[in-house]
């Protein structure tokens, strides 16, 4: 005789149907996700993968306040032992500033390529807003002179003058480029950034190779206008956007990104 199921065991088993389709589904969900979630989860990895492969520039190690004969201090970094530490790497700040943040900012991406040394303006900013640059280009070519020499005997190191790569922002960009009309057989190697114009082949002679940069969040158009004539007149030159920086600054990253603009002159 045929007995038919009570009605509580038809509603567990029905449950229990229930709750192994629902795992299946669940299960199923993990292997195979959309192609849009897929296609999102695999862009984050990779975005991950790029930020953590990417240089840890040196830190910028001891910065140091040099006597200069019948002149202002300046400030040195020196380069590391295991690098090229007798290339002098001479930073002139923009106008009305000063050398020591900007040097804190970026002197440890080139610790491997020389040592850093900054000079302050020659002239005074009223109400004492720091320094800036006469039009003396003269005179300006001796402090750089008699700066490396006092760097050299500071930090016991023979400076090698001929290696000399100039690093100028903004004022100081202009003045950089002034060295390199009025002296061209000693400016060869120019990094310019924020410079206010536009840098031309008939401005540097001799020039071996010029690096021009600009913050993200500045004009930009000369730098890069000088980045293009010069390449067309055959100068050996890059471009380089400072990633998050405004005028002045040098972002975030902005160590690693000196590092290589000085590095591609440096090595020219």
């Amino acid at each position: 005789m045929h007995r038919s199921s009570p009605p509580q065991a038809t509603s567990i088993v029905s449950l229990a149907l229930v709750a192994l389709v629902g795992l299946g589904a669940a299960a199923a969900c993990k292997r195979a996700p959309s192609g849009a979630t897929a296609e999102a989860s695999a862009s984050a990895r990779t975005r991950s993968a790029a930020v953590e492969a990417q240089p840890t520039p040196g830190r910028a190690g001891p910065i140091e306040a040099v006597e200069v004969v019948s002149d202002r201090r300046v400030l040195v970094a020196p380069g590391a032992a295991g690098g090229e530490p007798a290339r002098p790497i001479v930073f002139l700040h923009g106008m009305c500033s000063e050398s020591r943040p900007s040097v804190e900012a970026w002197a440890g991406g080139a610790r491997e390529l020389g040592t850093v040394i900054a000079l302050d303006g020659d002239a005074s900013c009223p109400n004492g807003g720091g320094r800036t640059w006469s039009t003396d280009i003269a005179a300006l070519d001796a402090r750089i002179g008699a700066a490396i020499d006092a760097a050299s005997a500071a930090d016991g190191l023979a400076l090698d003058a001929s290696k000399l790569v100039v690093v100028g922002e903004s004022m100081g960009a202009s003045r950089a480029v002034a060295l390199a009309t009025q002296f061209p057989a000693k400016y060869t190697r120019l990094v310019l950034v924020g410079g206010p114009e536009t840098p031309t082949r008939a401005a540097l002679p001799d020039v071996k190779a010029v690096a021009l940069l600009a913050g993200e969040k500045e004009p930009q158009e000369k730098m890069q206008k000088g980045a293009t004539n010069l390449a067309k007149a055959g100068v050996e030159t890059r471009f380089w956007e400072l990633a998050g920086a405004v005028h002045g600054a040098y972002g975030g990253d902005g160590a690693r990104t000196m590092g290589e603009a000085i590095a591609f002159v440096a090595r020219r």
